[in-house]
């Protein structure tokens, strides 16, 4: 099957189911390159509970970004990262991603995602 996009290290998303404990939780592991965590969406948000990625620097966080942004405009959401506790990850992703502080929370950021 071809992708549709081609991200910038050529990687592939990657997903899985993800064994929810409790009711109501509905979150899939996703994987792109070296980069992995947990992933769900709501009826207006892309929602990324976690980033894990096991070589650092190599940009397949750029990747990651790439998959979720395009998934995003292609389904009209936005994209939401919740529960940020790396205070430099946090700053990075607002500084330098175009994420945005949500008012009176500090530790989600949102990217708002042009609606076509």
């Amino acid at each position: 099957m071809k992708n549709e996009i081609i991200t910038a290290h050529k990687l592939d998303f990657e997903f899985a189911p993800y064994p929810n404990f409790f009711e109501g939780e509905n979150w899939d592991r996703y994987r792109v390159g070296t980069v992995e965590g947990l992933w769900s969406c709501d009826d207006e948000n892309y929602l990324i509970l976690s980033f894990i990625n096991s070589e650092p620097n190599n940009g397949h966080l750029t990747d990651v970004l790439q998959w979720f942004e395009h998934s995003a405009k292609r389904d009209r959401k936005n994209l939401k990262i919740l529960c940020i506790n790396n205070r430099r990850f946090y700053r990075h992703l607002y500084s330098k991603r175009g994420f945005t502080r949500i008012k009176g929370n500090n530790s989600d950021l949102i990217k708002f995602i042009e609606k076509k």
